[in-house]
């Protein structure tokens, strides 16, 4: 049995992560959320064999402080858990491609959450991973946090309006499911680089993003398919939340 820990595991990338590893019977998944405290995350890490570290701050109006206790010191801890245990543990750190750009305290702060992994990787001899990811969307994401995809679509749906200031915007976004997929993979098995990002990255604008969900609204009752790979999943994910809001009435 493997014992794999998930940091952050109520969130949005967590939940889709732990539905995946739910379906192989050799892994047991081990919790880490906002409602524990340190002396938990020993007990949890004493008995983990692999962790995915994606608990964090991500929310752009958070404060210095809040980015730094949420995503520097709990990486910290993790690092001083695990050698404090002389314990040899692989993990798997989700960060940003912002840690890159350094043009903001979630970067700042992330790029020194990189550190303490790099750190801890080359002082014990152990395989760890740094996935930096773009935007994330997909099914489970929360609207009005952080996401403008979940936000539009929850607005679409709920026939309030959707804002968009700057059409000519470019975003990167992943589908988190491809994430899932990539993350599956490096813990099966572990051979992939120190720095990692995602393969299928899908570049567009905040002005084609809103046409499309008003093109989806029109189209939601009915099959249809998009050769553009970017507008199915979106369209999947759109659907996924008309779903849900129907079934929450």
């Amino acid at each position: 049995m493997l014992n794999i820990l998930i940091t952050g595991s109520n969130g949005f990338i967590g939940k889709n992560l732990i539905q995946a590893l739910e379906k192989n019977s050799k892994i047991k998944v081990l919790t880490f959320t906002r409602e524990n405290n340190l002396d938990d995350l020993e007990q949890i890490i004493n008995e983990s064999d692999f962790i995915c570290h994606l608990a964090g701050e991500v929310r752009p109006n958070s404060s210095d402080d809040d980015f730094n206790t949420s995503n520097v010191m709990l990486t910290e801890s993790i690092v001083e858990i695990l050698e404090r245990l002389n314990k040899k543990v692989p993990i798997l750190l989700t960060s940003t491609i912002h840690a890159k750009l350094l043009k903001n305290e979630y970067g700042k702060s992330k790029r020194a959450s990189e550190i303490f992994i790099e750190e801890y990787s080359e002082r014990n001899d152990v395989k760890c991973f740094i996935y930096r990811l773009p935007h994330v969307f997909g099914e489970g994401c929360k609207p009005n946090y952080n996401s403008v995809i979940s936000t539009w679509i929850y607005n679409s749906i709920n026939n309030l309006e959707i804002n968009v200031f700057d059409r000519s915007i470019e975003m990167y976004y992943v589908y988190v499911q491809d994430s899932i997929d990539e993350v599956l993979k490096i813990i099966e098995n572990r051979d992939a680089e120190l720095y990692l990002e995602p393969k299928n990255v899908y570049q567009t604008t905040l002005g084609e993003v809103v046409d499309y969900i008003h093109d989806f609204k029109e189209n939601i009752n009915t099959n249809v398919s998009f050769t553009n790979v970017f507008k199915q999943k979106l369209y999947q994910t759109y659907q996924n939340y008309e779903k849900r809001n129907v079934s929450e009435k």
